[in-house]
């Protein structure tokens, strides 16, 4: 009631049919208690405060506004000729009435809302249980007379000294011959194609088990002499390739009496891996066993043919194995190397076997695992792709997909060459696999062009894992020509040193300055800025410790890590922010499927100063919705005193702060997170508001022009929208706008409540302070300033625009972009990796001074690329320009300032990279001219 004072005292959960203050309600400090009303209406005051570590274990006040219905407000005193208002759904309405919330004082010993970030604090990698294969030793069949007896897991027969002719025979009258000097074995005088080796197996299987399903490796080493060949000429089945006298491995199981024995399973020796005739050459196979050919067996046999008549064939090893540790990752640290033996050089089947690698083209091609003399006399081994048939055929691996932490870096690399045609190819890396919803092919490595002539050729680039390699199993790595198909044929590839290895962890932790976090706790939200073009790569997290560091720093460790980002370590002055977004008193909208939240309003309240900081609103405004904004001081005149600062805007539907026909408020350290339409609203009858260290961080597109407010923009959805020159801007940061971070316009008349026209021209009235704003991640300006006429007005040099220390980077398209700017001085400034770092279009008498403009950086060129982000050059029409100025300087005759651009000690670097950087892009440079010389 009026007059009266009430202290809050509805316990930890309460729910009513609505709050209509007229009196004063006194919430105790770090009262707890959630509440939840279709409405509040303040016409008398409202106190609540909180001074706890910010932590959602510290929730004080919570108002939930709930409800779908329109509620009708009606003053406490009636207002000559004003009938009840429809207030909507789910308001917030301070209508004559004064808010005293002070969740976060602004105090030093509070530190601020938000802060750059110094450094990261990497995680460490993933130590999930390796992919391992059956390497243990195993016991003897208990027939053996000393069942303690152990069986080995290979087989080698490398006839030194000696050969075992009770399991060696020549097949069907062939005879073989043993050299004990050189340690080989022959087969010679062949007459048939089914005569060569025969490995009588069945004392092993017999002693030994076998492991059903198991993977064995067999590899075995020959040389094939064809007398009507010259040495190193091409071998009968290369140059046939039709798989005639192409030695052939056979499997023979024999079963017991009564038992019908299984067809012979045959591995072909293709023409891509077959020596030149009279030189060494490997022959490598895999065999597996499943129950059924295992049961009842009493002999097997292993057998080499199909060799051409009068060929003399020398085997010089035979080795049958299960795959031993070298061929899996290390059980220890299974992920700080994905790809297995990946340069060749440490192989089983003593050193030559090609497993684990493998081939999805069994009938045509096999890696084969060959060695060259490089300089200096070494041996290098390396992997051999021939006989393709298509541009994906090449080296294949399992990768563990547990290894593929989100946030993760990793490098890829190898050496690649190719024979056999003069034009150049190139290539890329893939790696794909089965995921929930469909397979998914990534392509973190694209190689650059390459001929034959070039020998070895390295190619590596480091790639951010994300959600894209959440595979289900392992996937596959493999590397995909860009400039092969039937037509040109394919080449021979040639790869070595292949490896995609642990580079650096996620974000496990974010450093920051210590006074800066003294009110964070655990267990609160916080919000990540981009590090790339577009907004919507900021990022969330909830802080799981807060650490002290002995610089004074802390270190804000994160429950779950978040990609790696751009701090002021990598990015000197221009790092990303992180803002702390849970806030211990609350009002919020209730989810109700729509887009409709609750709003706050402060209505026709004039000379009443409000208090509103420390406020988390999340889920608030409503689409769509003319004055149904999150927060919204809305024609009140003059309300000085007025504080609205060190609020949180999560979520909200519509707009974070908009401030409409009126004066003297502060609004200073609020964060806008994830906002559909402007975070910040300025309209053209707002004046001496001082709006400083606010934070605007990912404005969406969710309206559109079909969906908007008739006579209003919020389909651009820009960071702050000024449309007065009359407040004061100073450090504030807008990080991801849909369209513009700051758009600064002036226009030809003046208008107000309701969009009635209230006055003449703005262009040519003083401005109002605009210095120490940053602009980074918009999809489109930094800064867009269009119409400041003031120079006719006052003919005054030193009452004009200035732009004071702007700093733009990391925007789509212009750092910069002014637009009849008559007389605006530049003051001081950094520009960096804009596609344009300022644009000055149909202006005149511009200064631009103590400025430095950087092209794009080697260090966001490789972010961009290693997070598969926006890169600069979207299209192949853009130029990339350090200044782009007008093409003329006249306009109004006499009275224009006639002197174009000044430009006093401005540096300009990296617009000279063309083919290094900026291979979309037809031309880069420094200055350019517009060819749009017409003037306004």
């Amino acid at each position: 009631p009026c007059g009266t004072c009430l202290v809050y005292d509805l316990g930890a959960d309460a729910t009513i049919g609505g709050l209509n203050i007229i009196g004063k309600l006194h919430v105790p400090k770090n009262y707890k208690s959630t509440l939840q009303t279709p409405y509040v209406f303040v016409q008398g005051e409202l106190e609540m405060s909180d001074d706890k570590p910010i932590s959602e274990d510290n929730t004080s006040m919570k108002i939930v506004l709930t409800g779908s219905n329109d509620v009708m407000f009606t003053p406490h005193e009636p207002v000559d000729g004003a009938a009840p208002l429809n207030a909507g759904e789910k308001p917030f309405l301070v209508a004559g009435g004064k808010l005293n919330i002070r969740g976060w004082d602004d105090k030093e010993a509070y530190g601020k809302t938000w802060t750059p970030i110094i450094a990261m604090a990497e995680a460490d990698r993933l130590y999930p249980d390796p992919i391992v294969g059956e390497t243990a030793a195993r016991d003897a069949l208990p027939h053996l007379t000393d069942s303690s007896v152990s069986c080995p897991n290979k087989v080698v027969h490398d006839f030194e000294g000696a050969v075992d002719f009770s399991v060696w025979k020549g097949g069907d009258g062939n005879v073989l011959k043993y050299d004990k000097g050189s340690g080989t074995l022959t087969a010679t005088n062949l007459r048939k194609s089914y005569q060569g080796f025969r490995l009588d197996f069945t004392k092993f299987i017999m002693d030994c088990p076998i492991t059903p399903d198991a993977k064995y490796l067999v590899t075995i080493r020959l040389k094939i002499e064809d007398p009507a060949l010259e040495d190193g000429a091409t071998s009968v089945c290369e140059h046939e390739n039709n798989g005639n006298h192409c030695p052939r491995m056979g499997r023979k199981i024999i079963k017991a009496q009564g038992t019908p024995n299984p067809y012979d399973k045959r591995a072909y020796l293709l023409p891509s891996s077959i020596g030149k005739n009279n030189e060494w050459f490997t022959f490598a196979t895999e065999w597996t066993w499943d129950e059924s050919s295992l049961a009842n067996t009493v002999g097997q046999v292993f057998y080499l043919e199909n060799f051409k008549p009068g060929q003399i064939i020398h085997m010089d090893e035979f080795q049958f194995e299960l795959p031993s540790p070298k061929s899996y990752a290390p059980v220890d640290d299974p992920c700080l190397e994905l790809v297995v033996n990946g340069d060749a050089e440490d192989a089983d089947g003593r050193g030559w076997h090609h497993y684990p690698m493998w081939t999805h083209r069994s009938d045509k091609w096999i890696p084969t695992i060959l060695e060259e003399t490089v300089d200096g006399g070494a041996v290098n081994k390396y992997w051999h792709i021939g006989n393709r048939y298509w541009h994906g055929d090449s080296l294949r691996f399992h990768v563990n997909h547990q290894c593929f932490m989100q946030g993760a870096t990793y490098k890829a690399s190898l050496r690649a060459r190719f024979t056999g045609k003069a034009n150049v190819s190139r290539y890329w890396f893939e790696i794909k696999g089965a995921a929930t919803g469909g397979n998914r092919y990534n392509k973190p490595l694209y190689c650059p062009p390459q001929s034959a002539a070039d020998g070895w050729v390295t190619c590596s680039g480091d790639f951010v894992v994300d959600e894209n390699y959440d595979f289900i199993s392992p996937p596959e790595i493999l590397f995909v020509t860009q400039d092969e198909n039937d037509s040109t044929g394919y080449v021979d590839w040639d790869f070595d040193d292949v490896s995609i290895q642990f580079k650096s962890g996620p974000a496990a932790g974010l450093e920051i300055d210590g006074s800066d976090a003294a009110r964070w706790g655990v267990n609160s939200d916080v919000h990540i800025t981009s590090s790339t073009l577009h907004g919507e790569d900021a990022q969330e997290g909830r802080v799981s410790a807060v650490s002290q560091k002995d610089n004074g720093n802390v270190v804000v460790k994160l429950e779950t890590p978040i990609s790696p980002v751009l701090s002021d370590q990598e990015t000197p002055g221009y790092g990303v922010e992180i803002a702390v977004t849970t806030r211990n008193i609350k009002i919020v909208g209730e989810h109700d499927s729509t887009y409709n939240g609750g709003y706050l309003q402060v209505f026709h309240t004039p000379g009443v100063a409000q208090v509103i900081e420390g406020v988390e609103f999340y889920n608030m405004g409503q689409s769509s919705r003319k004055n149904r904004f999150a927060i919204q001081l809305l024609y009140n005149g003059n309300i000085e005193g007025t504080s609205i600062s060190s609020n949180s805007i999560r979520e909200s539907n519509m707009r974070c702060i908009s401030v409409d026909g009126t004066a003297n408020a502060t609004i200073a350290s609020n964060v806008g997170a994830g906002v559909t339409g402007h975070c910040f609203y300025f309209d053209r009858v707002s004046a001496d508001n001082m709006v400083v260290d606010n934070l605007a961080s990912n404005m969406n597109n969710r309206i559109g022009w079909g969906n908007r407010i008739p006579g209003w923009d919020d389909y651009d959805a820009d960071g702050f929208s000024i449309w007065s020159p009359f407040n004061h801007f100073v450090g504030n940061v807008a990080a991801g706008g849909h369209k513009r971070g700051f758009r600064y316009y002036l226009d030809w008349k003046t208008t107000g409540e309701d969009l009635l026209n209230v006055g003449g021209s703005l262009r040519r009235v003083a401005v109002g302070t605009f210095k120490d704003n940053k602009a980074h991640s918009n999809f489109r300006q930094g800064f867009w300033l269009a119409h400041f006429e003031q120079f006719f007005q006052f003919r005054d040099p030193d009452n004009v625009p200035v732009f004071e220390n702007l700093s733009a980077y990391r925007n789509r398209e212009q750092g910069i972009y002014a637009y009849n700017c008559v007389y605006c001085k530049f003051s001081g400034g950094f520009l960096s990796d804009n596609q344009k770092g300022i644009e000055i279009r149909r202006s005149d008498g511009i200064t631009l001074e103590d400025f430095v403009i950087q092209g794009q950086t080697e260090t966001f060129k490789n972010y961009v690329k290693d997070n598969n982000s926006h890169e600069l050059c979207g299209h192949s029409s853009w130029t990339y320009e350090g200044i782009h100025m007008m093409g003329t300087m006249w306009r109004l005759g006499h009275l224009d300032p006639g002197f174009g651009l000044r430009a006093k000690n401005v540096a300009l670097s990296g617009f000279d990279k063309e083919n290094e950087y900026y291979a979309n892009c037809p031309q880069t440079e420094p200055i350019g001219l517009s060819t749009d010389t017409h003037y306004a």
